[in-house]
């Protein structure tokens, strides 16, 4: 993977923090070997922003995603604080212009389950020049994201 010049970091996906965090995750594999063979060797950011942050905290914290592995609020806190707490790890801030990105993802699109959320994260990829990597495939629908999809 090669890191282009107008583009800061990697946001990533809420299923990609899961799958890196969770060993029994279908795509723990995939997204450990992601990040050991290509975000590592090329010096690249993975970043959370406050959207994927609190939807990590959620499904760690949730017993139906996790199951017996459920953690509590202070030790899903903790894990994803070890997480950010990492060199290659940020935390980024909302950026600039976010909202006329929103609005014009807004106006190309037909309402589904979960639009809302995967707008606003490809509107602030969008919006702050920023990579994005999922292995949601229903973000190819959006214009003007650069897009990273891995595969599990």
């Amino acid at each position: 993977m090669t890191r282009t010049s107008n583009v800061k970091s990697i946001l990533a996906d809420v299923n990609v923090w899961l799958a890196t965090l969770v060993a029994e995750h279908p795509h723990h594999d995939a997204a450990t070997d992601w990040w050991r063979e290509a975000v590592l060797p090329a010096g690249e950011d993975v970043a959370f922003c406050r959207l994927t942050q609190l939807g990590l905290l959620r499904l760690l914290s949730s017993e139906s995603i996790m199951g017996r592995q459920r953690l509590n609020h202070a030790d899903a806190w903790a894990a994803v604080a070890a997480v950010a707490a990492q060199a290659s790890v940020k935390f980024l801030e909302e950026p600039t212009g976010i909202d006329e990105h929103l609005a014009d993802l807004c106006s190309r699109e037909r309402s589904s389950p979960g639009f809302w959320s995967d707008a606003y994260l490809a509107a602030f990829a969008r919006a702050g020049r920023y990579r994005f990597v999922t292995f949601d495939r229903g973000f190819r629908r959006f214009e003007g994201l650069e897009l990273l999809l891995l595969s599990g």
